[in-house]
């Protein structure tokens, strides 16, 4: 789950093409596992052969100069809002890495976290110089290296938009888990509202999208974001409704 954010987006008929060359082939290797030994349902479709791969799979392009500088100005706004330079952060769909590269320095520990192996590897080479980092492969919804209650920030961008919803669900559940009583997660999701995901919607639809992509995006409103993280638990701090929602959520103390 790479941090396939929207910048550069592709048409509907290449990311179409992408998503088929990633499921043909795949055969029995598509079961791969996750650390606690279940299969995973998504990290088949997130299998780049090189770096170049995947940073079209995360940024839809391959200009090392803007996925560099979109990384380190995420990393930015995100290091704003952590609590403390002690802070325990998780970059859940890490990818390679265009953000947690940045993040790390900001961070006493950064756990990175994709439900791709192969991402992993790469993000594991690209940050071999930062000693603050750890991984983890995700099970589809469960980070299972990750314990209960002990992160302080959680970052997900542009990446549960490629779950069922009732996985995205799941995840924001977890998230939850790990949170520690009173910490952070910033998340983001498309917008319906806006022209650029509502067209995004009506092309799916037309073009039959949804039967033969798994991993397309799942196009929420304000409304419905503003409704399901407090029924994951999570207490909404501030959400922005743009292009794309950003929302901010705290795991509130146990009643």
């Amino acid at each position: 789950m790479s941090s396939r954010d929207g910048i550069g987006r592709r048409s509907w008929r290449d990311r179409r093409s992408s998503v088929a060359a990633r499921v043909s082939g795949q055969g029995d290797a598509g079961g791969r596992t996750g650390s606690t030994g279940a299969p995973g349902r998504y990290g088949r479709f997130w299998r780049p052969p090189d770096v170049s791969g995947a940073m079209k799979a995360i940024f839809n392009g391959d200009d090392t100069e803007v996925f560099e500088r979109t990384g380190r100005d995420q990393a930015e706004v995100l290091a704003a809002l952590l609590p403390s330079a002690d802070s325990v952060v998780v970059d859940i769909g890490c990818g390679i890495g265009r953000v947690a590269k940045y993040m790390a320095p900001h961070s006493k520990l950064l756990w990175a976290v994709d439900v791709s192996a192969e991402m992993l590897t790469m993000a594991q080479e690209r940050m071999s110089d930062q000693q603050n980092v750890s991984y983890a492969r995700c099970t589809d919804t469960r980070i299972p290296d990750i314990g209960d209650a002990s992160v302080d920030f959680v970052y997900s961008v542009l990446v549960l938009q490629h779950l069922e919803r009732e996985d995205a669900f799941l995840m924001l559940r977890e998230i939850r888990r790990m949170l520690r009583t009173g910490g952070l997660a910033y998340l983001t999701f498309p917008n319906l509202l806006s022209d650029v995901y509502l067209d995004s919607f009506v092309t799916y639809a037309e073009s039959g999208e949804a039967a033969i992509n798994p991993v397309r995006a799942r196009i929420y409103t304000p409304q419905e974001v503003e409704r399901l993280l407090p029924a994951a638990g999570l207490t909404v701090t501030e959400l922005q409704a743009g292009v794309e929602i950003i929302v901010q959520a705290e795991r509130p103390a146990d009643s």
